[in-house]
């Protein structure tokens, strides 16, 4: 399959050659004469200007990141630089075809340049739209395949998402945990009530979505944190360090609270005196990093029976984002430090 880029320069050089070769046509009969070498030179001089003029007023749209503007935004700017495109190209031929192909003694008047850039600008015209249109309906194909893929796996990613997030341990132990509170606490045994059925309720919720913003998972990651702190009690130390601008950044729903439970899960949970689960979050260069730290001991040779998280997250992170997100574990200075990037993109 062609990409983008390739398809790009078939469409530009074989519309412009295309273009070319009628110009050609209609001055011979035009004229009544034969393809001259000097016709010949200012033809090709002619597809090496348009084609020179319309790759830099492509440059130009994507830089100024036209693509994403609405229509009644866009529309001053096309005629804006068609009429500019129109203007360079008559510039251009003035100078490479009157006065160094043709010999010309060329010399600017208005009333023979005002048809030549209006003519050349319409054509511009009719370029933007070919090429927006070619933008637009790449595109539409590109996010289709991306969607098809997405729910080829979704079911199956979901069953291992849901034997990660809400498997019966979690549920048993948080139950346990309440019930013991009930009577020499109460107020904190309905606080621990509430957590749990928020974390099972945004489960089920954030699982139908693809992207949500990181304040809203954090939310989730917090009710799930003060149940296993009520669990753990003084075994369990939280640390948080969530930069404010990252709130908002889109991330993938229930993928930081998995990670989070592979921590305690593996972590906290296996020692005797417990530890430290720290989550850190900034943004940087459009692209944020999320670092979880917990105490313990990561080996990339152990399998177990809930080993899902891990795996599940750098299922999603290929499928949502392809090679743009990066998912990392290891051990660092005592403890295990899983980062993720994720880059600043809408999916949806």
């Amino acid at each position: 399959m062609l990409s983008k880029n390739k398809l790009y320069w078939i469409f530009q050089i074989g519309g412009w050659s295309t273009y070319a070769a009628i110009v050609g046509i209609f001055n011979v009969l035009a004229n009544g004469s034969t393809f001259t070498l000097e016709l010949v030179f200012s033809l090709l001089a002619i597809l090496l200007i348009v084609i020179i003029v319309s790759h830099t007023y492509r440059k130009i749209i994507n830089k100024l990141n036209w693509m994403n503007l609405n229509v009644l935004q866009l529309i001053p700017r096309l005629l804006l630089g068609t009429l500019l495109s129109g203007i360079a190209v008559y510039i251009l031929k003035s100078l490479i075809i009157e006065r160094l192909i043709v010999q010309n003694a060329y010399e600017f008047t208005f009333k023979d340049a005002f048809p030549s850039i209006v003519s050349s600008a319409l054509l511009f015209l009719i370029w933007s739209l070919l090429y927006f249109l070619f933008h637009y309906v790449s595109n539409y194909k590109k996010e289709e395949i991306k969607n098809l893929k997405w729910q080829a796996a979704k079911n199956e990613i979901e069953l291992n998402k849901l034997k990660s997030q809400l498997n019966p341990h979690f549920i048993f132990n948080s139950m346990n945990s309440i019930r013991a509170l009930v009577d020499e606490s109460p107020v904190n045994a309905k606080n621990a009530i509430t957590q749990l059925s928020n974390v099972l309720r945004n489960s089920l919720l954030m699982g139908k979505k693809k992207l949500i913003p990181l304040g809203d998972e954090m939310k989730l990651v917090n009710d799930y944190l003060g149940l296993e702190k009520t669990r753990f009690e003084e075994r369990l130390t939280i640390i948080r360090e969530i930069n404010k601008t990252s709130e908002s950044f889109l991330v993938p729903p229930l993928m930081i609270q998995t990670l989070v439970e592979n921590g305690i899960k593996h972590g906290t949970s296996k020692l005797p005196k417990g530890g430290i689960l720290k989550i850190v979050s900034e943004v940087k260069s459009d692209t944020l990093t999320v670092v979880i730290y917990n105490c313990g001991v990561y080996d990339e040779n152990l399998k177990t029976e809930t080993g899902f998280g891990i795996v599940n997250t750098k299922q999603r992170l290929q499928l949502i984002y392809g090679d743009k997100a990066q998912f990392s574990i290891k051990n660092i200075d005592g403890m295990v430090e899983t980062q993720l990037t994720i880059p600043n993109e809408t999916i949806l």
